[in-house]
């Protein structure tokens, strides 16, 4: 099929295709991927690509021939001038942003381990509820002589001082000397009041007297080679005049146990199984029987009371 144009139209359509390949020659090449980044120094220098005027590519046809043999009119297009190639320019590599991470100051070293020791309990030791002293070092309490048979109580706030007593040799005692000791019995004022010897050696002077028992205990556990021992309060009648009364305050075994006139002078002399064991109060002998009475109502004769009778002897 033979189509025939008009001049006019041939013109129009060479002019369309002449603008469609001026845009195709301006439109960039698409860029392959580089890793070569390419300073901006370098690329301002590079010359753009050279496009060809479309007025000097496309020559004015001829209408006559073009009329004359109804062809169609082939246009001459050159693709668009380049002065060289294109320089690659490679994906540029950025650098992962640094990451601030904080210093953490080197902890402080551990102290070295300490071995596991076992805890270590002190152990007191035991005191004994009576214990012993010193010669004339004081004591309170429950006292109890070195060789461990006669103890006795102190009432609160009373001390007793213990001194060697007198001894006979030739008594041959098992505890020997230096278990023939005297305690001296003081008050809370400091005043003596009372002493207690034990495994001490002696004798016993008596005369007669009309005794008078003003009180008196049996001991429970203080027995002597005679028998039970007792805490007496008694009036003795001398029959002298220049020592006409005595009063008296002790532990006598029960020998001195009478009344009357044919008594025997009181004294505290108990043979005991490591010897002789004295127990006296100090007190006024020459009372009068006002005086007496007064006296076993105070406070003082109380406390002297339970020293004595708190003797007990421990074989």
């Amino acid at each position: 099929m033979n189509y025939h144009r008009s001049g006019h139209a041939k013109t129009a359509t060479l002019a369309s295709l002449a603008l469609a390949l001026t845009l195709t020659a301006c439109a960039p090449a698409t860029p392959r991927a580089s890793t070569a980044i390419t300073p901006a120094s370098e690329a301002s220098t590079q010359a753009p690509a050279t496009v060809a005027d479309p007025e000097q590519v496309l020559p004015t046809p001829e209408p006559s021939t073009a009329e004359e043999t109804g062809a169609p009119i082939l246009l001459a297009a050159p693709l668009p001038a380049n002065e060289g190639p294109l320089p690659r320019q490679e994906a540029a590599t950025i650098p992962a942003a640094p990451v601030a991470v904080p210093h953490t100051p080197d902890a402080a070293p551990l102290p070295p381990a300490t071995p596991l020791v076992p805890e270590v309990v002190p152990v007191s030791p035991v005191v004994p509820s009576t214990p012993h002293t010193s010669l004339g070092t004081p004591v309170t309490g429950t006292y109890t002589f070195p060789d461990g048979h006669i103890s006795f109580d102190l009432p609160a706030g009373w001390s007793a001082k213990i001194e060697q007593d007198d001894y006979n040799e030739n008594a041959n005692h098992p505890g020997g000397k230096e278990n023939s000791l005297a305690a001296t019995i003081f008050d809370e004022t400091g005043g003596k009041v009372a002493r207690i010897t034990s495994g001490g050696t002696g004798g016993l002077v008596g005369g007669p007297v009309n005794r008078t028992i003003l009180d008196a205990q049996e001991l429970s556990a203080f027995d002597s080679r005679d028998g039970a021992s007792h805490f007496v309060f008694v009036r003795d009648d001398y029959p002298f005049p220049e020592f006409p009364v005595r009063y008296y305050m002790g532990v006598v075994s029960s020998y001195f146990m009478t009344e009357g006139p044919d008594s025997t002078s009181v004294n505290s002399f108990m043979i005991m199984p490591n010897g002789l064991a004295t127990a006296v109060a100090e007190i006024d002998a020459s009372m009068t029987p006002e005086t007496a009475e007064a006296w076993m109502k105070s406070d003082q004769y109380v406390k002297l009371r339970a020293l004595l009778t708190s003797l007990r002897y421990a074989a």
